[in-house]
């Protein structure tokens, strides 16, 4: 008899003894590591320090453990859908204590003083997150997935760790809940360290309160210069780590990443929940973060809520770029720096669609990747409109007084780094210029999100890429316009 034993945040198999299946959990539990097979270890092998044999790596990173057949709780359904599959019995033994009893919190007449009444797919989401001890969210940008933590947040009423990526949506998360729970909420990240009994914490701070270092914290926000806290208060965050009982992932696409695993294996959740609007990864790791997260509990799509008319419909166009000479023969970053950082073509192109874009009356962001190029774009911008360069260096008050800016209209549009890829919630924007290139599906779709928010009078959103003819970046600007059509549409 196979008894699946949950212990913690793992399961562990007892009394499998049939070898064949057990390699075939163990393919289902693998996935091939991206770049695996230009590594020393796949082509040539490596010595096994306990055996002093060569071993021979097959590229696939294995998330269960052969020496007592475990594996992260998050691919328990997994393992389940598996054994069912092949019409196996297994039996479930869940040794994990009861969970506590929470007190929940009514913020139903505050959120309506807010004018922030939730949402029938908010609703769903919370209901969702009730059901389930933990499990992954899909929501679009622009569905209000701050309004959905603190709902999953007030309806639990246990001790709360809510986990953001940089400055913009720690200090967005803070206020909503500051303003929603009428309490003191704690905040952590970008020097400060205020803890209670709900709290917002960066991912940057956490990682380097757990000892992790700098070269380890590289997020999708890695210009986001943060304050560090004092090491005094280390102590104190790693034991709200292991305290809270309600913990939820802002951008849980991250989950994958060195900081958020390491923060896995210092907490003791009763409840563990994902958000994001691309809860995958394109480089396969995607059971990683299933391994931490469970399977999705909802699925809202950006599609469903344009036709609810909660977002707008971006209209997408592609510019065509004359051809970077083929028969020179360049690696990837001499032709980005050449092609899309110093190409004035290029450069000039951008420039005549954000013109277009301010005199039909639009509010766009220019989005670029290398603060090189957003240098050379804000020389060149600004001697023909009202515009602002904000990136990772620059501290929330100036931020904050672009948004103004934007707001009011003293300014005509934004030029931002990938800090604005996740976090920028200014509604007003209805135009995006995306001048970085780039083929990763999350921060193509995030982008987009940035400027399909709704807005008094705003209708639709108008969005801007390129279609390069450049070795390497003429696969990526196909990628990018098959994920916004399979998205979007209308293209």
């Amino acid at each position: 008899m196979t008894n699946l034993i949950i212990q913690g945040n793992r399961c562990r198999l007892e009394g499998e003894d049939d070898h064949g299946l057990l390699w075939a959990l163990d393919r289902e539990l693998s996935y091939n590591v991206m770049g695996a097979q230009f590594t020393q270890a796949y082509k040539r092998g490596y010595m096994d320090p306990f055996s002093g044999q060569m071993v021979n790596w097959d590229g696939k990173n294995r998330l269960m453990d052969d020496s007592n057949m475990s594996f992260p709780i998050g691919l328990k359904q997994r393992v389940l859908d598996f054994y069912q599959k092949i019409n196996s019995p297994i039996f479930i033994t869940d040794n994990r204590p009861v969970s506590s009893s929470g007190s929940s919190i009514d913020i139903s007449q505050r959120l309506k003083e807010m004018n922030r009444v939730p949402r029938s797919y908010q609703i769903a989401a919370m209901e969702a997150a009730k059901a389930h001890d933990y499990g992954i969210i899909r929501a679009p940008t622009g569905s209000g997935k701050t309004a959905i933590a603190a709902m999953i947040t007030a309806a639990l009423g246990k001790k709360t760790i809510i986990y953001v990526i940089g400055k913009d949506l720690l200090y967005q998360f803070h206020k909503f809940c500051t303003d929603v729970f009428q309490q003191k909420i704690g905040i952590i990240g970008d020097g400060l360290c205020e803890i209670s009994d709900i709290n917002i914490i960066s991912i940057w701070t956490i990682g380097q309160a757990l000892g992790l270092k700098k070269t380890e914290l590289l997020l999708e926000s890695d210009d986001d210069d943060e304050k560090v806290v004092e090491k005094e208060k280390y102590k104190d965050i790693r034991e709200l780590l292991l305290a809270a009982k309600v913990h939820i992932l802002d951008e849980c696409h991250i989950a994958s990443c060195a900081t958020v695993s390491t923060i896995a294996q210092h907490i003791n959740p009763e409840h563990l929940y994902g958000m994001s609007a691309s809860p995958w990864r394109d480089d396969g790791s995607d059971l990683l973060i299933e391994a931490l997260l469970g399977n999705r509990i909802i699925d809202i799509s950006a599609k469903q809520l344009i036709k609810q008319g909660y977002l707008v419909q971006p209209y997408i166009k592609f510019i065509n770029v004359p051809p970077y000479p083929e028969h020179i023969k360049k690696h990837y970053q001499t032709i980005y720096k050449t092609y899309i950082i110093e190409n004035e073509i290029r450069n000039n192109l951008i420039l005549q669609n954000a013109e277009k874009l301010v005199g039909l009356k639009y509010k766009p962001l220019v989005l670029f990747k290398s603060i090189d190029h957003g240098k050379r774009l804000f020389k060149l911008l600004s001697q023909h409109l009202n515009c602002v360069l904000l990136s990772g260096k620059d501290d929330i008050k100036k931020r904050n007084k672009a948004k103004e800016n934007i707001e009011s209209g003293k300014i005509d549009l934004i030029i931002a780094s990938k800090i604005f890829d996740i976090g920028l919630d200014v509604p007003i924007l209805s135009a995006l210029i995306n001048c970085g290139g780039g083929k990763a599906s999350v921060p193509t779709l995030q982008r987009v999100g940035r400027v399909i928010r709704t807005y008094p009078n705003k209708k639709v959103a108008a969005v801007v890429d390129f279609s390069d003819n450049a070795h390497y970046l003429r696969d990526h600007s196909e990628n990018r316009k098959k994920i916004l059509q399979e998205e979007f549409g209308l293209i």
